[in-house]
């Protein structure tokens, strides 16, 4: 073999390395990412437990994980939604009742935002993604702060309330990362 079969194989090696190295890089972040990723959102455990129960995340890139976190969050509002939704036919305090129909449109709201969190990530507007982001959490945070006086939630629906917002927080962290 001459020298410059050594140099084409070598180099041929050197560009199947590079390409194997790309191909790698471009399938997903690695574990030790995603722990970093999380420990800046509310609730960095939730984090890495939410996104390692969808089978997409092995192989998403940030922006696949965007789409994750918004999917993540809007399942999570719409239950919450069509909980609250429940809650106000069965409500006997009116007052009660009230505060499950507001936050029944609360959510309803947040289910928009995360809506549009969809397309700013199709269409590549991270700093929109960002925007919805924090618009998604008006509906949670004001369907939590109704229930901070008398009387008292009998179904904890501030406590889902905040699981909808720890959600949305990874919204917000992946969008950071890409803006």
């Amino acid at each position: 073999m001459g020298s410059s079969s050594v140099i084409q194989s070598s180099s041929m090696l050197m560009v199947l390395l590079l390409v194997l190295l790309n191909i790698k890089g471009s399938l997903g972040i690695s574990s030790n990412e995603l722990q970093e990723l999380c420990s800046t959102t509310q609730d960095p455990g939730l984090c890495v437990q939410a996104l390692n129960s969808d089978p997409r995340t092995a192989a998403a890139d940030l922006k696949g994980l965007a789409q994750i976190s918004i999917d993540l969050a809007k399942a999570n509002a719409t239950d919450t939604a069509t909980f609250v939704a429940s809650l106000v036919g069965q409500a006997t305090d009116p007052e009660l009742k009230l505060r499950y129909q507001s936050c029944a449109t609360d959510f309803n709201s947040c289910i928009g935002s995360l809506d549009s969190c969809t397309k700013a990530v199709s269409s590549g507007d991270f700093s929109g993604l960002q925007s919805q982001s924090s618009a998604s959490l008006g509906g949670p945070v004001s369907c939590r702060d109704s229930f901070q006086g008398p009387p008292d939630d009998p179904a904890h629906v501030s406590d889902k309330c905040q699981i909808t917002e720890r959600l949305i927080s990874i919204i917000s962290a992946i969008a950071k990362r890409l803006i």
